[in-house]
């Protein structure tokens, strides 16, 4: 395939990858920043819209930064410019940034979460095979193999691994220290990865009822954990721990694009929101 020529052209083929109906209603995928008719260079990714990602790829030479949040969700600030949240930068200040630097933005968000791709990309970190989606889990009606949230996963192992050893590969290959609820000796046999946050209160007593032992889950609520024992055990990561690899997917669906390799500037090691002791 050729290499897309405009922001628009790019746009409609990520489209095409992470269809823009199978986002949640709230949400707002796409073009947020940047005019659809200019030319496209070099492509920078990341995997959240931040004034940080921003001035990096503007410094990078990068026509758009594609990401998997976009810059605000469900409702905008109230202004934007140079000193809006300027001791602490939000998306005011980063559509600011944005739009001075010539940066367009474009966002995949849950409708990457739902691509194929992204169970995939999981279950290959996790070293596992993947049953199919989450969503159908957690919703009647609904097919495993369809596209939805989250990966059902089953270790790859002759005998199951305990809790202990799933947690470990875990914080591993997630670059991460993860909370962890459960005995570490219990035997896992089939494993729920939902990344990001989930506060759905039926979500444990889904998984438990779909013979579920451990949830991977990017970040949760205390009482929920705390309800679900000893049942269900549970692995948080952190959100953004659990998301990091979305990126590794958006990459992939820019190389189809036709997006060149060299032109693609992965801004993954700026990544640094918060740190453990």
């Amino acid at each position: 395939m050729t290499a897309p020529q405009t922001i628009g052209e790019l746009e409609n083929r990520l489209f095409s990858a992470f269809p823009r109906e199978d986002a949640e209603s709230w949400d707002q995928p796409g073009l947020a920043v940047g005019d659809r008719a200019r030319g496209v260079g070099k492509v920078a990714v990341a995997l959240d819209m931040s004034v940080a990602n921003v001035i990096a790829a503007s410094d990078a030479g990068c026509d758009v930064l594609v990401t998997h949040h976009p810059p605000f969700i469900k409702t905008g600030p109230a202004e934007f410019g140079p000193e809006t949240q300027a001791d602490t930068p939000g998306p005011g200040r980063m559509i600011y940034e944005a739009i001075e630097r010539r940066v367009a933005t474009i966002a995949m968000h849950t409708n990457a979460d739902r691509a194929i791709a992204t169970r995939e990309r999981f279950a290959d970190i996790m070293g596992c095979s993947c049953l199919g989606n989450c969503e159908a889990m957690l919703g009647p009606g609904r097919d495993l193999q369809d596209k939805g949230f989250g990966a059902l996963l089953v270790p790859d192992w002759d005998t199951a691994p305990t809790l202990g050893v799933v947690a470990e590969l875990a914080a591993r290959n997630f670059h991460c220290r993860p909370r962890v609820w459960g005995d570490p000796e219990r035997p896992i046999d089939r494993i729920a990865f939902l990344n990001g946050s989930w506060g759905d209160p039926d979500l444990y007593e889904r998984c438990i009822a779909g013979g579920v032992d451990c949830i991977i889950v990017g970040e949760t609520r205390y009482h929920m954990c705390v309800d679900a024992q000893p049942y269900l055990s549970i692995i948080e990561l952190g959100h953004d721990r659990s998301e990091l690899p979305i990126v590794d997917v958006l990459i992939d669906a820019l190389l189809a694009c036709g997006v060149v390799r060299d032109d693609i500037v992965d801004l993954r090691g700026s990544h640094c929101h918060w740190w453990t002791a």
